[in-house]
């Protein structure tokens, strides 16, 4: 097999710091290789992507002892704006590389910039987008995409210019079963059929192995394990057996009396350029629900969010929250009830050290000083952080700011907590701690609305389950019910029969 990347580290110490973020990492990449890359949140896999890439040293200084090659050359001595003749690369955050007004321009940049011809990128942008499922989309406003429609737009984008080399960071992080699936078999058919090479890193990787040739497991800056597919399928299929048999799926007491907490009636929202967020939703929301809110992405699981939380206006019905309706002399009041946690953690995350952000809603409310600094303490105990307390937030992980934003809405004992994808970017032990949380939380009687692409979770921790499809409320049942609708669900892109079903991946 033809080498066409080696990489030899030493180790990597990031400036004003003595621990090294990577060390002790040595191996080659092949021509036709899929490798996936996996570990614990913060142990260094989208620092080793950005070393691979030549982003570090070149725009994130550090002090990389060892050698990383591609292609033969060196990237220490090879210029930062010729990577893309040899990788193209998507990092963790799709915002992060969304660049155009629209998602033609956005596709097209690239491309244009290499001085291609017009008749050549206008072919090369349909095509490429219909590869990964965004036909039609060219003139859509890329800032009415959904999550999984921005990384989709970004990988168009990198694909459309022809690397050699695949580079991927979470490429499906934000993406709902069917579409994880389908963009898997559509890499491994590439991976295949033209032979490129794909390096990929991503937290839960089931779905990625029956494509992959080999798994690096990462931890503390090292690869300590080098699996095969069925080696790592394994491993997990113990790990995933004993931890949902160890978990007990919530009911709620039935015997308490319905509270409504929420109550939609008849809404509608349509953005202002004419596209539908969602279409005649009629829901209750009770007090000690957990309930999971499904559906495949641009379904209008978000915008409900936002409309609960009184981020976006109905064009048409009526919200009521805490059996008020919601409008602007009461929305302040009603939002010091609610703890709300974005899709995206750096939406909700402004303060200059992680103390400062857990502690500033605390703050507001005038609480003393030492208990404002005892609650702090707890909730970065709790979600693992409290040794980075002083640091600044965006030095943390995407998975670490995920947690800082959690810790931030439980300091505030909010009364209904609205989660959109709470484990995005955490790996499965991380995901079930926070899941665990918000569970002891229910019990407790703290309403949970949970929007999550993880059907495991959702079948394993609701009380009920809402699935969403084509911007409508199109299912609503118990989630011991759940048995009775899976065809009905199925035929919508949701196939919870197939979770926990692990002899289906080889």
């Amino acid at each position: 097999m033809e080498t066409i990347a080696k990489i030899e580290i030493e180790k990597l110490v990031f400036p004003h710091q003595d621990k090294p973020v990577l060390k002790n990492i040595d191996f080659e990449i092949q021509r036709g290789d899929f490798i996936v890359i996996t570990g614990m949140v913060a142990s260094g896999k989208s620092i080793l992507l950005h070393t691979i890439t030549g982003a570090i040293p070149h725009y994130h200084k550090a002090e990389l002892t060892g050698k990383v090659t591609i292609m033969g050359q060196d990237i220490k001595e090879m210029r930062l704006n010729r990577m893309s003749d040899y990788v193209g690369y998507m990092m963790q955050e799709p915002n992060n590389q969304v660049i155009g007004l629209d998602v033609y321009e956005d596709v097209a940049f690239g491309l244009g910039n290499l001085g291609i011809p017009f008749a050549q990128i206008d072919e090369t942008i349909k095509n490429t987008l219909d590869f990964v499922g965004l036909k039609g989309f060219e003139s859509r406003q890329t800032t009415s995409l959904s999550g999984g429609e921005a990384q989709r737009v970004v990988l168009a984008g990198v694909l459309a210019l022809n690397a050699p080399i695949l580079i991927l960071d979470q490429p499906t992080a934000e993406l709902d079963p069917q579409g994880r699936e389908e963009l898997y078999k559509r890499l491994g058919q590439l991976n295949k059929t033209q032979n490129l090479t794909i390096v990929m890193v991503m937290d839960r990787i089931q779905e990625a192995l029956r494509y992959a040739n080999r798994v690096f497991y990462i931890e503390d800056g090292e690869i300590t394990i080098q699996y095969s597919p069925e080696e790592y399928y394994k491993a997990q299929v113990q790990f995933q057996k004993a931890r949902l048999n160890a978990n007990i799926p919530f009911n709620s007491n039935n015997s308490l009396p319905k509270e409504s907490v929420a109550e939609v009636t008849d809404v509608s929202y349509q953005y202002r350029n004419d596209l539908i967020g969602c279409e005649d939703i009629n829901l209750k929301v009770y007090r000690g629900d957990f309930l999971s809110i499904v559906g495949l992405n641009g379904s209008g699981k978000s915008t409900l969010a936002k409309l609960l939380i009184g981020l976006l206006k109905p064009s048409k019905g009526e919200i009521k929250v805490f059996n008020q309706p919601l409008n602007k002399d009461n929305i302040t009041e009603i939002r010091k009830r609610i703890g709300f946690l974005f899709q995206n953690p750096d939406y909700q995350i402004f303060a200059g050290t992680l103390e400062e952000e857990v502690g500033f809603s605390l703050k507001l409310r005038g609480e003393q000083h030492e208990v404002i600094e005892q609650k702090v303490n707890e909730c970065l105990s709790f979600v693992g952080l409290l040794a980075y307390k002083t640091m600044h937030p965006q030095r943390l992980s995407r998975g670490q700011r995920q947690l800082l934003a959690l810790a931030s809405v439980l300091v505030s004992d909010p009364e209904f907590i609205i989660a959109d994808e709470p484990t995005s970017g955490l790996d499965e032990n991380q995901g079930y701690v926070i899941m665990d949380k918000l569970l002891s939380l229910a019990q407790k009687r703290t309403t949970i609305l949970l929007i999550t692409h993880d059907l495991t979770l959702a079948e394993h921790y609701s009380s009920r389950l809402a699935a969403m499809y084509n911007h409508r409320l199109y299912m609503e049942i118990p989630s011991r019910d759940l048995p009775q609708y899976l065809d009905r669900l199925k035929a919508i892109g949701l196939n919870f029969s197939n979770m926990g079903d692990y002899d289906e991946t080889f």
